[in-house]
């Protein structure tokens, strides 16, 4: 007998342990995604719930506290490590500021800092392994979402009147600072729950990053190209091994100014 021989019963079962292991590998970091893209939606979108301690939109402030309360299952969901019972003590936290009504600004802070940690204890890949193709991303963008957000991604699509929720105004600077590219990936990837916002995670990677990269641009005029061209060299990250800042800073106006230190077409 061949010493390299593997009886078909024990190469099944390795075959079989493996894709469960991928398997459960991909669970996890979906999981953890989609709580961060939760965070995300609630350190930004808390503000037009609540006002001064006051609920001035009851439909916005419900969908708050689903997000805290899916935040909390999905970590004490997660694999057990020696961080996460701190995520959980900061996701309770979060709920109870929620439910007190707190400032926008205590509410973002925690969401933000829970995220950051999130980050750190179940790293993700927070940026793409590559320049997002520009041209790619305008070309995906008129035939998937401009029909909704507009050509000019200012919300005003031709089916934007016909649907409950308003499609998001990209064009939005002072909504687009608080967001990042990694967080628009994400709701590209995910979708949206509650909303008409479908998933494109049939597309590559590289696809939905350059959707990511192109629906962030409507924000900010040409001159942002010129600002923190820096961050170029960042954007050739595969793989966060924590949530270092620099991954987490990477907004659409940097990404802009990363494409200008790359020498893509301007726009």
């Amino acid at each position: 007998m061949s010493l390299l021989f593997v009886p078909p019963r024990l190469a099944t079962f390795a075959v079989l342990l493996a894709l469960s292991f991928f398997s459960v590998a991909r669970a996890e970091t979906s999981d953890v995604e989609t709580t961060w893209r939760l965070l995300d939606y609630i350190a930004v979108d808390y503000a037009g719930a609540v006002s001064h301690g006051t609920v001035s939109s009851p439909s916005e402030y419900a969908e708050q506290k689903e997000f805290a309360t899916t935040v909390a299952a999905k970590l004490a969901a997660l694999p057990p490590k020696p961080e996460r019972q701190a995520l959980l003590t900061e996701a309770a936290r979060l709920q109870r500021a929620i439910d007190g009504k707190a400032e926008a600004e205590q509410v973002a802070e925690i969401a933000h800092g829970l995220a950051a940690a999130l980050l750190a204890a179940y790293p993700v890949p927070l940026a793409p392994n590559k320049v997002p193709d520009f041209a790619r991303g305008a070309a995906l963008f008129s035939q998937n979402c401009a029909v909704c957000h507009g050509e000019a991604g200012d919300g005003h699509g031709p089916d934007a009147a016909k649907l409950d929720t308003p499609p998001i105004a990209f064009t939005d600077a002072e909504r687009a600072r608080q967001r990042s590219v990694f967080a628009l990936y994400q709701v590209i990837t995910q979708g949206l729950d509650g909303t008409a916002m479908p998933s494109f995670g049939s597309l590559p990677a590289g696809d939905r990053w350059a959707l990511a990269f192109y629906a962030g641009h409507f924000a900010f005029p040409d001159a942002a190209a010129a600002e923190v061209s820096t961050r170029a060299s960042e954007l050739r990250t595969t793989e966060s091994h924590g949530a270092s800042d620099g991954a987490l800073a990477i907004n659409p106006r940097q990404m802009r100014a990363a494409s200008a230190a790359f020498q893509i077409p301007p726009w």
